[in-house]
């Protein structure tokens, strides 16, 4: 006799397009759904050693005390150092969209006061409100949220509170993200998509008498999973497509994705979902595991890359995301170098780059499509911070054969008081072989926005520049249409794989229209021919250069 309720318990038993699944609740605000989310945080706390939190002790600034007595909402305000002090608290962090309208409940000089008095729930938005459901529902009591715990409206307060966002994320005994929300209105919940709801067949057995019932439906598409260690960006999934939110990922030990259609957990360890769970054996797919655990330090033990390397990837996940602020290219990413710099000797961080490996970081080159460079000044040219396209680096997994480079000074003045935030300027003092060259435009069509030469003497280079932004926009930024002088700054010569193929990258440089004894990056040259290479190198004169 076949138990009626009989079910497959391993893929094996399936053709390769079907996958044991789990039942998924029809809302994500059913007990059902936090019964899994308490049963996830347990087994992390308890089970989890690379996800414990670090011996000393960490309260922020403010917290939002959700089951308070002194006030009708239950929703208020706290000043820690005034009204816990010397607590050690256990508090959960909210990573949101902020969305085009500001909340009625954020802080402002002239609300600090009535906030800490008590804030009125009809002034809390939505999405907001199910946060603090949700959390009284898994007993936590303390609350981080940064419209409402940093003062929005004092500069001195914000920039304190973005440069402490390392400890706040990583402190935290739980991030809740609202993933599914692309605002503070929406609602954090979301419901089962019709066309993922499971659906019952009747399956015959080989004895052609017995039938066994079985639940079939579409696989849910997933975010936390993929074949990369970077996070892919998701239409369905608001959050991730915004800049600050990454280091909140990464800095957080544990994170529960209120997702569209389910709840997903990331942690240091591992990542699991509700309609397939997880295994040990995905941390190494997992971006959260994989670039977070990074950021975590020698206690992980996942983390396989290179710093320098994993460092690169956080950079170029991070300039493929949104921000709605081009100031906010370094603060949106403090906290995450803050972290890193823990655990690199004391090593220089030099606009968004780290001294000791800087011939490799001068590499980076854009992908996508061009933009123009912002108008304001925000950073360095030499820095990937200077552009508001997507950035990678072709030769961060290659050998270092050379590097033609010297760094004789790294010169970073900070806008304010947070070490890896702002700047107010920036130059490198370089000195490396110099060539110099004509950049030529090989097509009018202006949609061919990649089409430059560089010639040098009777050699012309053909398609080897990767330009930094549209070299023939409008504005101060303006190149000659057709020819202009530049300069070619040899960097570094690495090694395909397999030890035949090499390619040396270099910089193109043109004089700064602010400082005419000074230059600026326009873009990367890469070269792959040696013939070519030795040909560039035997034109070359050894100089110093500053660049801005």
């Amino acid at each position: 006799m076949i138990d009626s309720k009989a079910i497959l318990v391993s893929d094996a038993h399936l053709p390769t397009e079907f996958h044991v699944g789990h039942p998924v609740p029809e809302r994500t605000d059913l007990e059902e759904t936090l019964s899994q989310v308490r049963s996830w945080y347990l087994s992390c706390v308890e089970t989890h050693d690379n996800c414990k939190s670090e011996p000393a002790p960490y309260v922020p600034t403010r917290l939002l005390d959700i089951r308070s007595s002194l006030c009708e909402s239950g929703v208020r305000l706290l000043e820690t150092q005034v009204d816990i002090p010397g607590a050690d608290v256990e508090y959960v962090c909210l990573s949101h969209c902020w969305g085009s309208s500001r909340p009625d409940c954020i802080t402002l000089k002239s609300t600090l006061v009535n906030n800490r008095k008590g804030i009125r729930w009809n002034i809390i938005p939505k999405t907001f409100q199910d946060v603090i459901e949700v959390l009284r529902r898994l007993h936590f009591r303390y609350l981080w949220i940064d419209s409402i715990c940093i003062i929005q409206d004092d500069m001195d307060d914000w920039t304190r509170e973005a440069a402490a966002m390392c400890n706040v994320y990583s402190r935290a005994a739980l991030t809740l993200a609202a993933t599914n929300a692309p605002d503070s209105h929406h609602g954090l919940h979301s419901a089962l998509s019709p066309e993922y709801r499971s659906h019952k067949f009747s399956m015959g057995l080989n004895d052609g008498r017995t039938t066994l019932p079985v639940w079939c439906r579409r696989p849910i598409p997933h975010f936390v999973n993929s074949e990369t260690h970077t996070v892919r960006q998701n239409e369905a999934a608001p959050l991730l497509q915004r800049g600050w939110v990454l280091q909140e990922r990464l800095l957080s030990r544990r994170v529960v994705h209120f997702a569209n259609n389910e709840v997903t957990w990331e942690c240091l360890h591992r990542c699991e979902c509700q309609c397939l769970g997880g295994s040990d054996g995905e941390r190494f797919t997992n971006p959260k595991v994989v670039l977070g655990a990074f950021l975590h330090g020698p206690r992980t033990q996942y983390t396989t890359d290179h710093p320098a390397t994993q460092w690169l990837e956080i950079v170029e996940e991070y300039t493929s995301l949104a921000l709605t602020f081009t100031k906010d290219r370094f603060p949106a990413l403090s906290g995450a170098a803050q972290r890193s710099r823990q655990y690199r000797g004391g090593d220089k961080y030099v606009a968004g780059l780290w001294k000791t490996e800087i011939l490799l970081g001068l590499t980076w080159c854009t992908h996508g499509q061009l933009k123009e460079r912002p108008s304001g000044w925000t950073s360095p040219s030499w820095s990937w911070a200077s552009i508001d396209s997507g950035v990678w680096w072709p030769g961060k997994h290659l050998e270092v054969v050379k590097g033609f480079l010297t760094l004789v000074e790294a010169n970073c003045i900070l806008a304010d008081s947070d070490p890896t935030g702002r700047l107010a300027s920036a130059n490198i003092v370089v000195r490396g072989p110099v060539a110099t060259g004509i950049l030529i435009w090989e097509n009018d069509d202006t949609k061919l926005d990649r089409m430059f030469s560089v010639q040098f003497g009777a050699r012309k280079m053909t398609g080897c520049l990767w330009p930094d932004y549209l070299l023939r926009a409008s504005g101060d930024e303006r190149l000659v249409t057709q020819f202009s002088e530049v300069v070619w700054l040899a960097v570094l010569d690495v090694l395909w794989p397999g030890g035949r193929q090499h390619e040396y990258a270099g910089l193109i440089l043109r004089r700064s229209t602010r400082d005419p004894k000074a230059f600026e990056r326009i873009g990367r040259m890469r070269v792959e021919s040696t013939e070519d290479h030795n040909f560039m190198m035997e034109r070359a004169v050894g100089r110093e250069l500053t660049i801005l």
